[in-house]
């Protein structure tokens, strides 16, 4: 049966201008592996690598008929999964950037980004520090205290020994300085 095969190649490709027709199992059995190293070193990933490997051999079945016999076959073969890598590298490329919907921009967008508001904001900060560091260690101490949320006023009162309406008048008191350097 093989050399059936193999007379019946050779009888068409004795006529002139004639190209023998691919034996597409051979080539796969063939070069396949080869074929799958040369596009895993392209894509630098095995599943891609297969997903083109196996379009390669789906499009050379498709095509055969087309093969001008201008080349070898694996050089045909090889063109074919070229092509198809470099359209996998593009997709790849392209699934990197999401489509956002219209406005998402706006949505995400710093609205206080205003360089000049940020430079306002700094000042502000260094000058509402320098005022807090001025005051007397007892208010900063009691002040620290309710600020950070560590204590309530009956805590802060407790922790530093102190009543609690001393703990509420010097909180009020860093409030009220605070907001008169703010405005």
């Amino acid at each position: 049966m093989m050399m059936q095969n193999a007379l019946e190649m050779n009888a068409v490709s004795v006529v002139p201008g004639a190209v023998a027709p691919l034996d597409l199992d051979q080539l796969y059995r063939r070069h396949r592996l080869h074929l799958l190293r040369f596009v895993q070193r392209y894509l630098r990933n095995a599943e891609d690598a297969a997903d083109v490997v196996q379009s390669t051999f789906v499009e050379a079945a498709r095509c055969a008929d087309r093969f001008s016999g201008l080349s070898k076959p694996s050089t045909w073969l090889f063109g074919i999964a070229l092509n198809l890598a470099r359209n996998q590298v593009r997709r790849n490329c392209a699934d990197l950037y999401e489509c956002v919907e219209e406005g998402f921009m706006e949505q995400i967008a710093d609205m206080d980004a205003d360089p000049a508001k940020l430079v306002e904001l700094r000042q502000t900060a260094t000058r509402v520090q320098a005022l807090f560091e001025a005051l007397p260690a007892p208010i900063r101490a009691t002040f620290d205290a309710v600020l950070d949320g560590e204590a309530s006023y009956e805590e802060a009162a407790d922790r530093l020994h102190i009543p609690i309406g001393t703990v509420r008048s010097r909180v009020s008191r860093v409030r009220s300085a605070m907001r008169q350097e703010c405005a």
